[in-house]
Formats: C-alpha cells, structure tokens, sequence
C-alpha cells in the first residue's frame, strides 16, 4: 500500500506529465509517509470532457479544468500533522514540476486496514507475512517517518536511537493482543504510539518511561504497568527508582494506588 487513483479531464494532460506527476507524489510518500519505494501502484483516469464535473471555488479554491483529482488508499497511522506536511509538500512538488496551479491539485485519503489488502494471489500479504517496514521498521535502525534515511545520517537526532531496540518486544506484544478485535487500534499502536511518539527524539527514553509509569500509576491504568516497567528497565531504569517513583507519587496520586503499584512491582520483581 498506498494504492493511487487520478481522475483528469483528458484533454488538458499529456503523458509525460502524467509520469512526472506520478513520480513526484511517490516522493512525496516515501519522505512523509515511510511507503517504500517498491510500492508503485499508481491508475490515471481520463475523463472526457462531457463528464469531468467540479467545484470551481467550493472552500474558496479556484479551479480550472487542469485539475488532478488524487485518491490515495493507504493504511492508518499517519498523525494530523504529519498529513498536512504530506499534503503541502505533494501539491508544491506536482504544481511545480507539471506546471500547473496548486489550487488543481485535489488529493484526498482514503485509510483502510492492512487486513483490506490482497495484493495477487488471492492471499492476505499483510496479515500472512507482513513486510519489514511494518513489523520490524526499527529493527534495522530506521526511523518509521522516512525509510531512506538512518539515524547514523542524522546526527542531531541520535538521543531518540536508544529507545528504537528496546521497544520491540512491547510494540509487538501490545500489536499482537488487540490484533484480532481491533486491527486498527492494533495499527496505531505499534506505528503512531512506539513508531512516532516513543521515537521522536526531542525527548530521551528514560525520562519518556518515567513519564509514562508516573502518568500510569496516576490515572490507575495498572493493568499497562506490567509492559512499562519491563521497557523501563530497557532504558536504564532499576526497580529501586520505580519504587522511589511510586513512593513519591504517594503523595499526590495516593495512597492506594501507589500502594498498588509497588504490588505489581514487587510481582514482576520475583520473576524477572
């Protein structure tokens, strides 16, 4: 995934530009999106001139009968943020390089399950063998956000690399328990959640899990703490300072559910 559909009026584009549109998104997916660059699927739809229909200004956009309407199929994940950059950069790159307005650049996605998805053999790629990039995207030490770069490229980045090993093991634990009943949640768990905001380097791992277990113990999201004291651990962290941090936190979150806490410590102390 993605897949790609573009409807335009075939009288107004020709081939080359077509290609060049074409590639020009692709760019624009891998570097927002984490899409590899062998995940080509890309259909033009050229609609005769009698059946090409629009708003001319609907949202105060104004359009002409250049206009590229791009449907674009993809997974769930992808942040609010990371869709406007995504949406911003593509427009600038089409209307740039086929030398037509932004305003008739339309893109629009579309977001389905990656259990929606066959891609040949009547079987179920994703769920049966899902590739790397999904599984795995950090195994290899790329960050999920762009899969041509490594963190060894990015060097003002580097305190966001320590917490890319630990998080396998509760990444896919999580991935694997709601999978069934909730791919999507299952999905943005493991991609959104560890993938983007358990990476993003602006915040070391440590202080990240320390923040975590003192926002679970808090709230009484006990049931959680089991995965996070294990991923506190991975950054350094004994089970001296949880102890320390659920004493602490006695005095603000309460009693009891401190008390509670230092309950599934000691449990998952005994059998570490």
């Amino acid at each position: 995934m993605p897949f790609i559909r573009t409807s335009y009026r075939k009288d107004r584009h020709e081939p080359e530009r077509l290609n060049v549109c074409a590639n020009s998104l692709m760019e624009s997916l891998i570097e927002h999106f984490r899409v590899p660059p062998d995940d080509f699927f890309h259909v033009f739809h050229a609609i005769e001139p009698d059946g090409f229909f629009y708003s001319s200004d609907y949202l105060n956009v104004d359009r002409s009968d250049e206009l590229l309407m791009i449907e674009i199929v993809l997974g769930p994940g992808r942040s609010l943020e990371r869709k406007r950059r995504f949406y911003e950069d593509a427009a600038k790159r089409i209307a740039e390089r086929c030398e037509v307005r932004l305003e008739d650049v339309m893109i629009i996605l579309v977001e389905t399950a990656p259990a929606n998805w066959s891609f040949g053999l009547g079987q179920a790629q994703m769920i049966d063998s899902p590739p790397g990039w999904i599984e795995e995207p950090a195994a290899s030490g790329v960050r999920q956000e762009d899969p041509l770069r490594t963190l060894a490229d990015r060097p003002n980045e580097t305190s966001g690399a320590s917490v890319l090993p630990a998080l396998g093991s509760v990444k896919d634990a999580a991935g694997r328990a709601y999978a069934e009943i909730a791919p999507v949640f299952a999905d943005h768990t493991r991609r959104v959640l560890f993938g983007e905001a358990w990476s993003d380097p602006a915040l070391p791992p440590r202080e990240r899990s320390l923040i975590t277990l003192s926002s679970l113990v808090t709230n009484g999201a006990l049931e959680q703490l089991p995965y996070h004291i294990e991923l506190a651990r991975e950054h350094g962290i004994d089970d001296e300072e949880i102890a320390a941090l659920c004493s602490h936190l006695a005095f603000y979150a309460g009693w009891p559910r401190a008390a509670s806490a230092l309950e599934i410590l000691k449990k998952e102390s005994s059998d570490a």
